[in-house]
């Protein structure tokens, strides 16, 4: 633990690094904060936190910057709370009131708000079931010996296959047999269908096979689909001036890479996590701070929200934000699907 003055002057130091981008140094300390104690008094105290391994001095004649360890203690020992103001909280509330009731809508929105808000990149997974259970099934015709089979899993998300007929069928024969099928297996899940040891005779049996294929398919999966915004506005953050750490971080963002840059198992779930600099594996992400939660509703939905952007990020706004997304989104599915 550190002594009040020193954690007072670390936050100081994280506090107008936030807000200016440039080193720290002990005079400007004195002059912005009108400290009672010498510039002299500082620095020796700056000179223990950098001992301590707080703070670095990028430059021999330059001021302090935080270290990862320094934004560490500040995040948990010395961040102040900042909700968002009433206003903002209306506008988002109302631009998600204003949104379908669609979840991958809903995703989708989280992400820009996010990073209208904070101008670093956001990432919002869509709600996901790791255990999908069938709400219902369609067959529609296609062609005379084709038909789509569309599946819809837990409340809204929606799976199609293109099944191949061996004999023609009207559309009513193919509505006949889904309504059989939804008798017997909406809402159930993958194991519960197969436990069922029903056995059925030609399109039925073909049904049931490419249905469980695509709900088992949807089950591997640990996450739902991403959305990403407001790459383009953290890349304008000074950190990412220099070409070639610009171009790793958007080959990491990439989405096929996306699961590499943001570890969205470490999200917990009503609770937010920060990933700091050297904390994070990958070292294109080693100038970047992560804050993620998990958020979740009825019908075991869950979905992640995160925010990225450099070490040098105003965690108490996105702690804060990313909070006040989640929250939103519980709510939302709640009300839709509780």
């Amino acid at each position: 633990m550190l002594t009040k003055r020193r954690e007072q002057l670390l936050r100081f130091i994280v506090d107008e690094y936030v807000r200016s981008a440039q080193p720290v140094a002990s005079s400007a300390v004195v002059r912005r904060y009108g400290l009672p104690v010498s510039s002299a008094t500082i620095r020796n105290e700056m000179a223990r936190l950098e001992e301590d391994g707080y703070i670095v001095q990028p430059h021999t004649s330059a001021g302090r910057i935080p270290s990862d360890r320094g934004y560490r203690y500040y995040v948990e020992a010395l961040m102040r709370p900042q909700e968002p103001p009433v206003a903002v909280q209306q506008t988002i509330r109302h631009q998600f009131h204003q949104a379908a009731g669609e979840t991958a809508e809903w995703a989708q929105l989280a992400a820009a708000v996010l990073a209208a808000r904070l101008s670093y990149v956001s990432v919002v997974t869509a709600p996901h079931a790791a255990r999908p259970r069938l709400r219902r099934l369609q067959l529609v015709s296609v062609h005379d010996f084709v038909a789509l089979l569309v599946l819809v899993l837990n409340e809204t998300l929606v799976l199609q296959h293109t099944l191949m007929l061996d004999r023609q069928l009207s559309q009513d024969e193919l509505n006949e047999v889904a309504a059989r099928l939804n008798s017997l297996y909406a809402g159930r899940a993958v194991d519960e269908i197969r436990a069922m040891q029903i056995e059925h005779l030609s399109l039925e049996a073909q049904t049931v096979r490419a249905a469980l294929d695509l709900m088992e398919s949807e089950g591997a999966e640990s996450f739902g689909e991403a959305y990403l915004e407001g790459l383009r506005e953290m890349l304008r953050e000074p950190e990412f001036a220099q070409g070639e750490r610009m171009l790793a971080l958007m080959e990491l963002l990439g989405r096929p890479n996306l699961a590499k840059a943001i570890p969205l198992a470490r999200a917990g779930h009503q609770e937010v996590t920060a990933i700091i600099g050297s904390e994070h594996p990958d070292d294109a992400m080693q100038q970047c701070s992560i804050v993620i939660s998990r958020y979740g509703g009825p019908s075991s939905l869950r979905g992640t929200i995160s925010v990225v952007g450099p070490t040098r990020m105003h965690y108490p706004k996105a702690v804060s934000m990313v909070r006040y997304i989640s929250g939103i989104m519980e709510e939302l599915l709640d009300a839709y699907f509780g």
